[in-house]
């Protein structure tokens, strides 16, 4: 399967997965508390200069360099007032090609994230945009960003917003009521474009009932793929009990139906469910949640646990659930968050509470690195139009010293088809859909970075993962390395950096394909 490199050069206001922005923009322009409001604009510009010695990705050693020149404005913009927050992030990516310069283009690259209380502590409602670029398959090359030329590579536009009801009765109950509306857009035509409504009504107990806790919970998911008269819903009702045996330790449990509408390969898609487990709060640093069940593809499982010292954070999740491409895009698995990212943010802000959430992105940069992507560092939301089950366990671990900050994450996740083959045909190919039936990704990663100065860091990444296809023998094997040097020049700009990487991507594949890439890298960042 190879999809077509997008070298439109896609205008950012007509897509409609920017317009939350906009819309949000709105929004607060009519509250009330606008005067009260803090905004805060923070241009940038990157330049990039990479040399590939394989831009393709291609196999056999048949692989052909080239220089490429990556010129990068963009634009990072925080609002915040009594009753409302935004945050947008913009990147115009402009690639030119030294030696193929019809491969020239512009990808837009945008994380637009807003809430706004219309009525106070009654009425909200908050958007999402996200434009990012992702692999559409784990079967082509597996490019770490935009520079590689591979037709494996395509944008992904996610759209939401939903507004939403909350009310606290007393110290009786709260409730709320929320509906969404959600668009998934992408330039691989042949994926289908979707758009989803989403319900949800839930009610809690509050304070009245002391250590006994209350739940009445109902949503129905209705996705719509474009161009064809596919609608599958996912609906459920559950309540759910949790008893507090100590302020620290409780039992769990929740029983209920749930009713889906889609055309099934593995049997019928609705039954009752049930689930029972525990939490536990041993000490203010460290929360365990855990339960076990039934649902109507069998048994299943949850577990959470979060550690936080001063200089560490430990995560473990385990998470099983039906999903679809599309919910899968609006929790941002196409494009920027990623795992390691995340645990880096929560470890400098626990650590340095003082620091704006700019300077801890900038830290957090700094210690990535360039073009630091999650694809290689997390698994990999592949283009489907199929349901799925997908269990996903995710452990990391994140350390931070006076000179030494070490990330070290482990993954395992499978994905196993609910739908037929026939929707994927189109964007996949027979051969290709049936293999995709069921495949699971399995890595690791370990990032080091030792402040060498002051103002100097050097960093090391490795990112290992294997992608295993159960309905054949087939095995890929994914590496990535990287080392690079950092250094801020505080005395030229406050906020002047600049790189130089080297990095290796290659893959090992017991059916043909194998491929591998040298890469050198100078960057240079300035926020103004």
């Amino acid at each position: 399967m190879r999809a077509p490199e997008n070298k439109c050069r896609h205008d950012i206001l007509s897509s409609p997965a920017c317009a939350v922005a906009g819309i949000i923009l709105l929004l607060l322009s009519y509250s009330p508390c606008s005067r009260a409001e803090e905004w805060k604009i923070l241009p940038r510009l990157s330049l990039i200069e990479t040399y590939s010695d394989n831009l393709r990705l291609s196999s056999g050693g048949s692989g052909r360099g080239d220089f490429v020149t990556q010129i990068n404005p963009g634009i990072l913009l925080n609002g915040t007032g009594r009753r409302f927050n935004l945050t947008a992030d913009y990147t115009m990516n402009n690639l030119i090609y030294a030696q193929n310069s019809d491969l020239t283009r512009i990808r837009q690259q945008l994380s637009a994230k807003g809430t706004a209380e219309l009525m106070e502590d009654f009425f909200f409602v908050d958007g999402t945009a996200i434009i990012a670029q992702q692999n559409i398959s784990l079967l082509g090359p597996q490019a770490l960003n935009n520079v590689n030329v591979t037709g494996n590579r395509a944008d992904v536009r996610t759209f939401n917003v939903s507004p939403y009801i909350r009310h606290r009765f007393k110290d009786f109950a709260s409730a709320e009521l929320r509906y969404g509306h959600n668009i998934v857009t992408s330039n691989a035509n042949l994926l289908q474009n979707s758009q989803a409504d989403n319900f949800s009504a839930l009610v809690n107990s509050g304070t009245d009932f002391g250590k006994l806790h209350w739940g009445l919970s109902y949503s129905h998911s209705r996705i719509h793929f474009d161009r064809t008269d596919r609608t599958v819903e996912l609906e459920r009702s559950v309540g759910n009990l949790r008893y507090m045996f100590t302020p620290r330790f409780g039992l769990t449990g929740m029983g209920g139906y749930e009713r889906n509408s889609f055309l099934s390969i593995r049997g019928n898609p609705s039954s009752p469910t049930w689930t029972a487990g525990f939490v536990w709060t041993p000490n203010e640093r460290t929360n365990i949640v855990a339960n076990a069940g039934q649902r109507f593809y069998g048994a299943t499982y949850f577990a959470q646990a979060i550690h936080r010292t001063r200089l560490t954070i430990w995560n473990f999740n385990y998470i099983e659930e039906i999903t679809t491409f599309n919910q899968q895009s609006q929790l941002g698995s196409a494009g920027s968050a990623f795992g390691v990212a995340n645990s880096l943010n929560q470890l400098l802000g626990a650590q340095f509470p003082n620091f704006s959430p700019e300077i801890i992105q900038q830290n957090v940069g700094l210690l990535l690195g360039p073009n630091f992507s999650g694809s290689f560092l997390v698994p990999s939301n592949f283009f489907t139009n199929r349901l799925f089950l997908q269990k996903r366990l995710e452990a990391s671990v994140a350390l931070n010293g006076v000179r030494n900050t070490l990330v070290l994450r482990g993954f395992n996740m499978s994905r196993k088809a609910y739908s037929p083959e026939d929707v994927d045909l189109d964007l996949l190919g027979a051969a290709n859909a049936a293999l995709l039936n069921h495949t699971i990704q399995t890595g690791g990663n370990a990032l080091w970075s030792y402040r060498v100065s002051q103002f100097t860091t050097a960093n090391l990444t490795f990112g290992y993962t294997r992608f295993t296809f159960p309905n054949s023998e087939r095995k890929d094997d994914v590496r990535l390395i990287s080392t690079s040097l950092t250094r801020q020049f505080p005395q030229i700009l406050p906020n002047l950096s600049a790189t130089i990487q080297y990095r290796r991507n290659e893959r090992d594949s017991n059916q043909g394909g194998d491929y591998r890439e040298n890469a050198a890298i100078a960057f240079v960042n300035m926020t103004f």
